[in-house]
């Protein structure tokens, strides 16, 4: 009977999630002239979101160039911001919140040379309760949040190429 009822709420829940339209989220389709690309103005060797950005790509299908050739796409960096600002301070005018804020703007070329599209735009924050009694936690935690702020802002890197015509 539990087996049963198991089975009963797992089928349930499975058709529940496909109803609403999930699905995983698989291969960002960019466009041809996309698939052999040069990033311009980004460290995708030693960089951490360089390289988050990179293996991305590489997973999607694209083929990353370390170096410029002929008939290749550019990525061209206009600009890549990671800021800490102070969110709220205590009575005692110590720090008790920070947020983390990137950005993240680029634009691309098409292997000929022509734009594909104007400055392209990508943000993410977060914010976080800073503890001055616990430092090496803070400073494990920033890295944490660093980290996440980067994939996301890969992810949506990736979806803005691929809706490039």
């Amino acid at each position: 009977m539990n087996r049963v009822l198991m089975s009963l709420m797992t089928g349930i829940l499975m058709l529940t999630l496909t109803a609403c339209g999930f699905h995983l989220r698989g291969e960002a389709n960019v466009p041809e002239s996309l698939k052999t690309i040069y990033i311009q103005g980004l460290n995708i060797r030693q960089d951490s979101f360089g390289l988050q950005l990179k293996r991305a790509l590489t997973r999607n299908g694209i083929q990353v160039l370390d170096t410029y050739k002929e008939g290749a796409a550019v990525m061209t960096v206009v600009e890549n911001v990671f800021d800490q600002n102070v969110l709220s301070v205590g009575s005692d005018a110590k720090v008790t919140e920070y947020e983390l804020e990137t950005r993240f703007s680029f634009k691309v070329s098409s292997p000929s040379g022509e734009p594909m599209s104007d400055v392209i735009t990508v943000q993410a924050r977060r914010d976080y309760q800073f503890d001055r009694n616990q430092l090496l936690a803070m400073d494990e935690q920033q890295a944490v949040i660093r980290d996440d702020l980067n994939k996301q802002m890969v992810q949506n890197v990736l979806r803005r190429l691929s809706a490039l015509k």
